[in-house]
């Protein structure tokens, strides 16, 4: 069963198929957004957007099931944001894709929104949540040489630029290498001063 996890202004709960338009509306329609996201070509018409918001849902869903861990939808919990549960964006764990580095953090965020601190806040939550699992160590995310603010969010939650990587094809598309950034269990929680006890 997929946890729902609240933070001060957030309330990230289980995704669903019905997510769709929402996903549509927030993410798959703006192309500010999609610029920085897989498959961004496929969204240039209401019907691929319909298409992509699906794929992105089935694989943010299943893996909750498969594998035990997922991504959430990430939604209004404090009226002074907006609307209570209104859905603004989406934000967790996909299964690895490169080998030893753990769940990768996937995340983004309605253009409204930005500006906010709200995905530091929900990744916060989601990273609390994850090493609250003894089993895991370490988790990654990969972004863009030119997002700028998505390399700030990262650092800000304590992760570190490892190395670059070739993914989701980034050099064949031109991209070239990804940065890589990472943190370790033991390190998020010396980092953030939080005390852990199993």
């Amino acid at each position: 069963m997929t946890p729902t996890l609240k933070t001060a202004r957030l309330r990230l709960r289980p995704l669903t198929i019905a997510d769709q338009n929402a996903m549509v509306d927030t993410i798959m329609s703006d192309p500010d957004v999609m610029t920085w996201l897989p498959y961004s070509a496929g969204t240039s018409t209401p019907e691929g957007q319909k298409e992509i918001a699906l794929g992105y849902l089935t694989d943010f869903i299943n893996p909750w099931k498969e594998i035990g861990l997922g991504v959430w939808a990430v939604c209004i919990g404090d009226k002074e944001l907006g609307k209570p549960g209104e859905f603004i964006g989406y934000c967790g764990f996909i299964p690895e894709q490169i080998r030893g580095g753990g769940p990768e953090i996937a995340y983004a965020l309605g253009r409204s929104m930005w500006g906010k601190g709200i995905i530091t806040e929900a990744l916060t939550a989601c990273l609390d949540w994850l090493f609250g699992r003894e089993e895991i160590i370490r988790a990654y995310a990969v972004t863009d040489h030119s997002n700028t603010a998505s390399r700030r969010v990262l650092e800000k939650i304590g992760m570190e630029h490892e190395k670059d990587v070739d993914l989701y094809d980034s050099k064949a598309k031109g991209s070239g290498l990804l940065p890589f950034y990472s943190i370790e269990r033991e390190v998020y929680f010396r980092k953030s001063q939080k005390e852990f006890s199993p």
